[in-house]
């Protein structure tokens, strides 16, 4: 991680939300108001969907991410992997079903955020508790039908290899 300089921007909506960005450089990161570089990447959720995520996280932004990717622990942006999210290009919208289910929009790219996903993705609450856990890896649960994605599978299949390719 200490070849790595990015920028994520995270924008909150609803009571306390905002807009601050994880200014990333040289494998230290920390919150700021300002950018350090144009956005790798802009996560967008509204303010409970914020709280439960970083709760299971750990206050871990790559926590947040290596969940979401499907690993049981923080993501590694090392250089290899920070240049092809910079490949990544568009809106993809990831949504958890059922009782405690959230939505996350995550754009990729430095152009303003479009209001339609590029590509959806939808997984049921336990499928992301075991993708969480790491009891259950993305691909399996993609050939199994627990992941359903609509819409361009371009960005979905480029996020995901990006997410696990090895470090």
């Amino acid at each position: 991680m200490r070849a790595v300089s990015t920028t994520i921007r995270v924008d909150v909506t609803g009571e306390g939300g905002g807009t601050f960005f994880l200014n990333i450089e040289r494998g230290r990161m920390s919150a700021a108001s300002d950018p350090a570089q144009a956005p790798l990447v802009t996560l967008q959720q509204d303010r409970r969907a914020f709280e439960r995520i970083a709760a299971e996280a750990g206050e871990s932004a790559l926590g947040l991410l290596g969940g979401l990717a499907g690993l049981a622990g923080e993501i590694r942006l090392t250089r290899s992997r920070v240049d092809d999210l910079a490949e990544v290009r568009g809106l993809l919208h990831f949504e958890v079903t059922g009782e405690e289910g959230f939505v996350l929009r995550s754009h990729f790219g430095s152009e303003p955020v479009p209001a339609a996903p590029d590509a959806t993705i939808r997984i049921d609450g336990a499928a992301y508790r075991d993708l969480r856990s790491g009891a259950l890896d993305p691909q399996s649960a993609f050939m199994e039908h627990r992941i359903e994605v609509q819409g361009d599978m371009q960005i979905a299949m480029q996020l995901a290899l990006a997410a696990v390719a090895g470090d």
